[in-house]
């Protein structure tokens, strides 16, 4: 058997090569620490499956882990070194000794070997991290989602983001963030994940009064101050403008990602159904009449679904929600991403409650550092 293949029995379970030429007694020695890995591993799973694959992996347990792999890297390198050494006496040559072609497929498939075991311990290593990353994004001990908007325009955005949200608005219905698509930082669009960011757009009801976006003289969804139904001030009208003001935030982002290349141009949808967030408070316009709020709310939802969105669900406290749409059920089907927590630890107990909507809370908002941290709640909705 050649060296080469003599390493790879080696690298396939430490030990093999060894044993293939004829050192039995080497073989065995070569082999008890990965059979004491392996079996302690099987007895792991075997006492607790969830501890390695659950939804909440033991955080001490995948620590020890990536420690074991490290160390069992460099030991498996020894394994496959060693038997191709074996090998190459076992054909009374010596290593790296011998005529100039040969050092070349030496050092080749030596190179080869070690490159592979080192990939393989490597990969193992980064599933690891990526398990205990996953683990403290889901206890709130590394904020993982993040939400930006107008306000981080030319500055920075926050880092190693695993989903962002942001805002498609300027603060308010009928307006357009200007750093969505372009602006002196990168696009804050791309930063969120281009065509799997998860979106957010402003809500209000100024009242035809106050607005100059009302609608007026509008026979579909609703119809609304017509000749033969006239009257502006009303539920119908409310519900149109809610309607006409997400269509203008869906709109935007399509404009966005036709900007950005991520969508052909002359586009009416999204590369890809989006979440959307509807975002509910008191700094925007809203009527003293909670049922004219919650019929311009009824009218966004409406729009998104009719486009096909992923997912609709609203921004809000429950303080703010209860003042604009008089704590309505209404939108109980529809999850809440509930702002005002003020560290991970709080955004984590805060999934436990109801959410403002009525139904189940999905994202917690909090601080962190300059930014904007949402914590994902294990079992909400969205």
């Amino acid at each position: 058997m050649t060296p080469f293949l003599t390493g790879l029995l080696s690298f396939l379970f430490p030990g093999l090569g060894q044993a293939s030429v004829g050192q039995r007694g080497r073989a065995v020695l070569v082999a008890l620490p990965a059979a004491a890995v392996l079996g302690s591993f099987g007895l792991i799973l075997a006492r607790d499956p969830g501890a390695l694959t659950g939804p909440a992996p033991d955080s001490r347990l995948l620590a020890s882990l990536l420690i074991l792999d490290l160390l069992a890297g460099g030991y498996h390198v020894w394994a496959v070194l060693d038997a191709y050494v074996l090998a190459r006496r076992a054909r009374e040559e010596v290593l790296w000794v011998d005529v100039a072609p040969r050092k070349w497929l030496i050092a080749l498939s030596v190179g080869v070997l070690v490159t592979g075991t080192v990939a393989v311990h490597a990969a193992a290593a980064g599933l690891s991290v990526a398990w205990q990353r996953d683990l403290s994004c889901k206890s709130g001990g590394t904020p993982c989602w993040f939400d930006i908007s107008y306000p981080q325009c030319g500055g920075p955005y926050p880092d190693n983001v695993e989903v962002g949200i942001v805002g498609v608005n300027h603060g308010k219905v009928f307006t357009a963030n200007p750093c969505l698509s372009s602006g002196d930082s990168p696009p804050e669009l791309t930063w969120a994940g281009g065509v799997n960011a998860e979106l957010y757009a402003n809500t209000g009801n100024p009242g035809p009064a106050l607005s100059t976006r009302w609608p007026r003289n509008q026979a579909s969804p609703r119809t609304c101050d017509t000749q033969t139904v006239p009257g502006s001030d009303t539920a119908d009208c409310a519900y149109d403008y809610g309607w006409n003001a997400a269509a203008d935030a869906y709109g935007t982002a399509v404009d966005a990602y036709v900007h950005l290349g991520l969508a052909p141009t002359g586009s009416t949808r999204t590369p890809l159904p989006n979440t959307w967030w509807l975002d509910v408070e008191t700094v925007n316009s809203w009527r003293d009449d909670p049922s004219l709020n919650v019929a311009t709310l009824r009218g966004a939802v409406a729009y998104l679904e009719s486009v096909d969105v992923a997912n609709v669900g609203f921004y809000s406290t429950k303080y703010q929600w209860t003042l604009i749409t008089g704590g309505t059920s209404d939108f109980a089907a529809y999850p809440s991403w509930v702002a005002g927590a003020g560290s991970e630890a709080e955004a984590v107990d805060m999934c436990g409650g109801g959410g403002f909507t009525g139904g189940s809370v999905a994202l917690v908002q909090y601080h962190t550092g300059r930014f904007d941290g949402d914590f994902r709640c294990p079992d909400g909705g969205a």
